[in-house]
């Protein structure tokens, strides 16, 4: 059924409970055509389902899931909008948006909202005041590149001030931002967020890094988050990290953004750095473990706050070592004392061989599994049994399987 919605919202529900919606056709006149709305609202309702539908031609979102209840978003398509293709989000400091589902959804070329000249739009798939959130096997591709404006900009898949969101299975790819503009990138676990994980997931060639671990002026404070069996391949070249992991706190209080566990991830990039840490990016309690980190601009850049790193794989593409480009690993390593355990080196400093990673990357969630066996062919014994095992050392459960699906092994390095 189509619901040609002109220039209003396609569907309003307020207040409503136990309502199913499935197989609509929502269309707005388009985002620079008249439309100034949110495709369909959810506000304030509980256990609505919305499920197998495309939502299309809207200046505001696609989806706006607002201070609402146990809801489910599953197989929506959210394309061509403005702001957001799908966003939660609850009242402001107040995280009454919660048991939300967004599964197997597509966020796919929402550019961005020609009438904000003050804030971020152009977003896939987006959560903010919310709690208990599941993202899962979604993609977002092609948002952002109409932001009208500098500045902070859209992210592929994210959240901010939120707590207990688990995002899996995703990939986020070839997102962008406007001319100048920030981000662009694949996932970011941004201001106030709590208890959350990025897992299994894909991000490759955004502008912006693949995972961004931001800390806002003013936000609630930032803690206890994890990136975990996770693939980036050549995001970050256009925003000023330039890096696949970018990690930026403009509070300029390290409490403020706290104990971030990343580990068993695989970083690969030939046009950027690993990591890049901004010149606003005072954090404490970051730990990277068991990491491959493989790139050709420098494999950490900017000004760290003592982080641990123990058991990565460092790789310098064209240059054996670590970097800023000055320095080879062994003296970063006497240096800073990082990969070090018991007066032992205990990293790694090998090509990891990667096979054609940049060819045929798959698109849909469902394809993930091609990826994994043509990278798994890849690991050689040079990395066998070099991770740090992590329950029985640091008390971390891993948990049980990597990015293939597979058992995770007690001390592997990178994602599968």
């Amino acid at each position: 059924a189509t619901i040609d919605a002109g220039d209003s919202s396609a569907v309003l529900l307020q207040q409503a409970r136990f309502v199913i919606m499935r197989n609509l056709y929502c269309r707005g006149s388009g985002r620079k055509n008249g439309n100034r709305s949110n495709g369909v609202v959810l506000g304030h309702c509980e256990s609505i389902e919305f499920t197998e539908s495309v939502v299309t031609g809207f200046q505001k979102s696609g989806l706006w899931i607002n201070c609402s209840e146990g809801i489910l978003a599953y197989r929506i398509r959210a394309i061509n909008n403005g702001a957001a293709g799908i966003y939660a989000s609850g009242d402001w400091n107040s995280r009454n948006c919660q048991r939300i589902q967004i599964i197997h959804c597509d966020a796919i070329n929402n550019p961005g909202d020609p009438t904000n000249l003050t804030n971020h739009s152009g977003n896939g798939i987006l959560a903010g005041y919310c709690k208990n959130v599941l993202i899962d096997s979604c993609t977002a591709t092609n948002n952002g590149w109409d932001m009208p404006r500098k500045g902070n900009g859209p992210v592929g898949i994210w959240c901010f001030e939120s707590d207990s969101v688990v995002i899996q299975h995703c990939i986020a790819y070839r997102n962008t931002t406007s001319a100048g503009g920030g981000d662009g990138g694949g996932f970011d676990l941004d201001g106030g967020v709590t208890n959350s994980v990025i897992q299994y997931c894909l991000s490759y060639e955004n502008q912006g890094s693949a995972f961004g671990l931001f800390q806002y002026d003013g936000a609630s404070p930032w803690n206890n988050n994890t990136v975990r069996f996770c693939i980036s391949i050549n995001d970050g070249n256009v925003s000023p990290a330039h890096a696949a992991v970018f990690v930026w706190n403009s509070s300029g209080d390290s409490n403020q953004l706290a104990n971030c566990y990343f580990y068993n991830n695989s970083i690969f990039n030939e046009r950027g750095a690993a990591i890049s840490y901004e010149k606003m990016s005072s954090n404490k309690g970051f730990r990277f473990y068991n990491n491959h980190f493989i790139a050709a601009k420098g494999l950490i850049t900017g000004k760290e706050s003592k982080p641990v790193y123990l058991h990565n794989n460092w790789y310098l593409l064209n240059r054996a070592g670590y970097s800023s480009m000055k320095e080879t690993i062994r003296s970063w390593v006497k240096r800073t004392g990082q990969e070090q355990s018991r007066n032992h080196f205990v990293g790694i400093n090998k090509d990891p061989l990667f096979p054609s990673l940049t060819s045929r990357l798959p698109t849909r969630p469902e394809s993930l599994q091609q990826l994994s066996d043509r990278y798994a062919r890849s690991q050689k014994k040079a990395f066998q049994n070099k991770g740090l095992d992590l329950l029985n050392v640091v008390g971390i459960d891993r948990g049980e399987k990597d990015f293939s699906g597979r058992k995770a092994k007690a001390r592997m390095i990178g994602a599968l």
